[in-house]
């Protein structure tokens, strides 16, 4: 419970931290007695931190094992970045997964028209994923910003129904995650035409949810395991090893557990590993770091501020350019990352190392 005696502990130990800006509030920059990592208190509001869903490696001993329910909903799991939106104080506010306030999603989330949602529920809390033109997701064509819904936590950290959330969400015309079908619990024939059917259409996964929601495992397809290699390949030594070791294994048990083609997952696998790999190599060759490009457009300029504070401890942060549409800057940036950089750039110049 985040009580004042676990607050006052949590911030004498440096579990808990104050933040101050727009909102004060203190947030948990790590889990303790029991409270997730990035959760929120905003006076005596809680904003409870989402918490892992548990991901299987093999789908039928994964649901028979995790789910007892008799009936599951199947919905596609999005490649974003998880936020939170709340209503406080007659506004609209969002936070990162780490509890922090975000200034870029709590302005994109304002222009959603979800006013008249959080009137109605003001406890709700939004728990969805943001891809498009963010400072985390690559550049979108077509749209600006889309934010998926995959959980509304009552503001007590129990979510909603599935069929009620759907149901809600329907209602106040906001998107919510696609809702790839609803399976009994022991029907692995048609999950695994839904899953190989999903591998197929290039989707990043698929989690499945009891009907009351008090279950959920998440389940990936080898493609977009293989895919996230590719992406991250060419930041090789900014990313730890257990990312590649995880998404090696899980493609390895999907392909095992669904017979599929060895020869052309292997294929993919390396193609994946050396493409970005050796991008970056020939880039560090020519004195450049390994990096890649993002774009954003905003209203407010100390968004921009924003974005580079929060990233600027990890990663280079260098605007490429920037101009005004309307009332909005629409800006490029890239992001270097440092140790890649760094480590390819020196191996690229006829550095040695001892084995």
């Amino acid at each position: 419970m985040a009580d004042g005696k676990t607050l006052a502990e949590g911030l004498k130990r440096g579990k808990v931290v104050r933040e101050s800006g727009d909102l004060k509030y203190l947030r948990f920059r790590e889990g303790f007695r029991g409270v997730e990592r990035g959760t929120a208190v905003i006076g005596k509001r809680v904003v409870w931190g989402f918490p892992h869903i548990k991901r299987v490696f093999t789908l039928e001993r994964g649901l028979k094992r995790n789910i007892s329910a008799e009936k599951v909903f199947a919905e596609e799991k999005i490649d974003g970045f998880n936020v939170r939106v709340i209503w406080h104080e007659g506004a609209v506010w969002a936070f990162s997964r780490g509890g922090f306030l975000d200034l870029f999603t709590t302005e994109k989330a304002r222009g959603m028209k979800l006013e008249k949602f959080f009137r109605a529920n003001p406890d709700y809390v939004l728990c969805g994923e943001m891809i498009g033109n963010t400072p985390h997701t690559p550049p979108a064509k077509g749209y600006d910003v889309r934010l998926y819904v995959f959980d509304i936590d009552e503001g007590d950290g129990e979510y909603l129904p599935c069929a009620k959330r759907h149901a809600l969400l329907k209602k106040y015309g906001i998107q919510g995650v696609p809702v790839l079908g609803h399976y009994s619990s022991d029907d692995y024939a048609g999950l695994k035409r839904l899953f190989l059917a999903i591998n197929k259409g290039r989707k990043e996964g698929m989690v499945l949810k009891s009907e009351d929601r008090s279950e959920a495992i998440k389940y990936v397809t080898p493609w977009s395991d293989i895919d996230d290699i590719a992406h991250a390949s060419g930041m090789f030594y900014d990313m730890p090893i257990g990312f590649y070791y995880q998404r090696i294994l899980r493609s390895a048990f999907s392909i095992s557990d669904f017979g599929l083609g060895h020869d052309e997952y292997s294929k993919r696998l390396g193609q994946a590993l050396y493409g970005g790999l050796v991008r970056s190599i020939r880039n560090a060759a020519g004195g450049k770091g390994a990096s890649e490009e993002f774009e954003i457009s905003f209203r407010d300029p100390r968004i921009w501020d924003d974005v580079r504070m929060r990233m600027g401890r990890e990663v280079k942060i260098e605007e490429l350019w920037r101009r005004e549409e309307g009332g909005k800057t629409r800006l490029r940036f890239s992001k270097t990352y440092r140790k890649t950089s760094k480590m390819l750039i020196s191996l690229a110049g006829g550095k040695g190392v001892t084995d």
